[in-house]
């Protein structure tokens, strides 16, 4: 925004404003995260596929790793 326009828009409009945009970007950062969990969650799944672990054995390989 310019200076012109932002004197036009009141303190509590601005903050409004930013605040709403600050929202939007954290729901945008937590669709991302959750996107990036999935994508490394399957990559992880077809490593273990490609070395001959089916999601069940996987599963309880790291079960056993937490115990």
């Amino acid at each position: 925004m310019m200076l012109k326009e932002l004197c036009k828009i009141s303190l509590e409009e601005q903050i409004k404003e930013i605040d709403t945009k600050i929202t939007d970007l954290q729901d945008r950062k937590r669709q991302l995260v959750v996107a990036k969990e999935r994508e490394e969650l399957r990559r992880f799944v077809e490593a273990a596929e490609k070395n001959g672990l089916t999601p069940a054995e996987l599963a309880m390989q790291l079960l056993e790793r937490r115990a």
